[in-house]
């Protein structure tokens, strides 16, 4: 099985990075997650002004790009999450929490904790532990111009931190450049919806499969499916608009694939679909929309 090293994470998502190697579609591959300190930290007395300002350089890297046969440009690339295997203890920066304005919390960070993160569970302290949830945050395709930072997002998708990202999952992102060019990175032992602060980041052992798509006329964000979940990603601001557009996007879907006419599967997801936050840290907020896959497989 092909494995391919955190010593080839970047900083950014672009066209411009050579590919770090190529798999066939289908084939399992391995991807080291670099852990989102760089490592910095292993307990929490080595936190100073001057190993944090060394680590918030080192944040966001993802390891890529990794390009997928038969990939197009205009198509799809679907990349199946096989398993998410957290490699390091959690790590979380942090800070007081006291300001009025919970939007001021992110950058709040005055000290680490070091979370031991082993045998499927997190040890938060003497009174909890909890089982292990582990995520991709970031997980994108090279974009269609530009070199964004990897801690943007977009419609090659990038910083999603959707929870959702997680073995078990098919993620489908819109190819803007033969190959794909796929990034992986910011892995977390679980986190929940919004991100209003930091959740443990981790090191992990990813692995994958890929395989290129038709890209449906539908589509114009990233999108999620599981054995039993249909979810649609869109990141933007405000964030009723993420939301908005999150709802319309999986609409759009639905319209697509099944024999029902828009207004009345407007009116179903009304019924079923949820809409909600994947993150609000970032410069642009992640929303989606999901929605049971049963509900619709009488309209086929």
């Amino acid at each position: 099985m092909q494995r391919f090293s955190e010593n080839d994470a970047k900083y950014a998502y672009s066209s411009e990075h050579a590919s770090i190697g190529t798999v066939e579609p289908g084939e399992r591959f391995e991807v080291e997650s670099v852990e989102g300190f760089g490592n910095t930290f292993s307990s929490p007395a080595e936190f100073t002004r001057e190993s944090y300002a060394r680590a918030e350089a080192l944040k966001w890297a993802v390891t890529g790009p990794i390009s997928v046969a038969g990939a197009v440009v205009g198509g799809a690339v679907a990349v199946t999450i096989h398993s998410v295997e957290v490699t390091t203890p959690g790590v979380v920066v942090y800070g007081a929490y006291t300001a009025a304005d919970p939007y001021a919390w992110w950058d709040d960070e005055s000290a680490c904790a070091i979370f031991p993160a082993e045998g499927g569970t997190v040890r938060f302290d003497e009174r909890t532990t909890l089982p292990t949830r582990p995520l991709i945050g970031c997980l994108a395709v090279r974009p269609d111009e530009g070199s964004p930072h990897a801690m943007l997002q977009g419609r090659y998708g990038g910083n999603l931190d959707c929870r959702e990202i997680r073995a078990g999952a098919t993620v489908v992102l819109p190819v803007g450049h033969d190959g794909g060019g796929l990034y992986f990175g910011d892995s977390k032992a679980l986190m929940g919806d919004g991100e209003i602060v930091g959740p443990p980041e981790v090191g992990a052992l990813i692995t994958a499969s890929a395989e290129p798509r038709t890209r449906p006329t539908s589509m114009t964000w990233p999108r999620i499916e599981t054995a039993t979940n249909w979810t649609t990603l869109v990141s933007g601001k405000p964030l009723e608009w993420s939301a908005r557009q999150a709802y319309r996007e999986l609409l759009e879907w639905i319209v697509a694939d099944y024999d029902i006419a828009r207004p009345q599967a407007a009116l179903l997801m009304a019924m079923v679909a949820q809409t909600g936050i994947c993150q609000i840290s970032n410069t642009d907020y992640t929303a989606y929309c999901v929605t049971p896959r049963d509900v619709w497989e009488p309209y086929r």
